[in-house]
């Protein structure tokens, strides 16, 4: 007697989102990809903070990324905090097209998006990213949305506790070399004469 049985692989998303989110060997990766999504936006104006606050006594690091792109509406921000979707699949003009570099964001304590796309403001909050991976569980977002009238588009996205708050890669030299070598601020396009972004 012969018996066939079909497999139909399957993934396991836990693992994935914990393999991809703790897998970037530098921490500055995170400029990268915030540099790259403000591309992809077509922002021509991209701001990088980094800074210490205060949280029940602890020192918690807080990195603000901002840019005034064309901003994120309710397909854009799932895609953002998808794995594997992007909305730049497909066009050889964009950087990110895999789905998986903002995933670098999930190594924090909580991840806050404002995003304003044809004149709604949209507010995005991942609570404890890291902590509830660890424990297998996949977080979720809590997004609200408003009407703001004729307010420009752009994206903020603040990260909290990045990194269990390890700020030593985050010096401004560091920080500086990482952009000028590492990102698209720092692209040869320009030594060819590209001058696209």
């Amino acid at each position: 007697i012969i018996l066939m049985t079909k497999i139909i692989p399957k993934v396991n998303e836990t693992q994935e989102f914990i393999e991809i989110a703790f897998d970037f060997s530098n921490p500055l990766d995170l400029v990268r990809e915030a540099i790259s999504n403000s591309f992809d936006a077509g922002a021509d104006k991209i701001k990088i903070g980094f800074e210490t606050i205060s949280d029940c006594g602890e020192k918690v690091l807080k990195i603000i990324l901002e840019d005034n792109g064309t901003g994120m509406d309710i397909e854009g921000l799932q895609s953002f905090f998808d794995l594997g979707n992007s909305m730049s699949r497909g066009d050889d003009d964009k950087i990110g097209e895999k789905g998986h570099g903002t995933k670098v964001y999930l190594n924090c304590k909580k991840i806050t998006v404002e995003t304003v796309k044809d004149q709604i403001k949209y507010m995005a909050v991942m609570d404890e990213p890291k902590r509830k991976l660890h424990n297998r569980e996949i977080p979720t977002v809590d997004v609200t949305e408003e009407s703001v009238g004729n307010l420009e588009s752009y994206t903020r996205v603040e990260v909290l506790g990045y990194n269990n708050n390890r700020r030593s890669k985050f010096t401004h030299q560091n920080i500086k070399d990482y952009v000028l070598w590492f990102s698209k601020m720092g692209s040869i396009e320009k030594e060819f004469g590209i001058d696209l972004n």
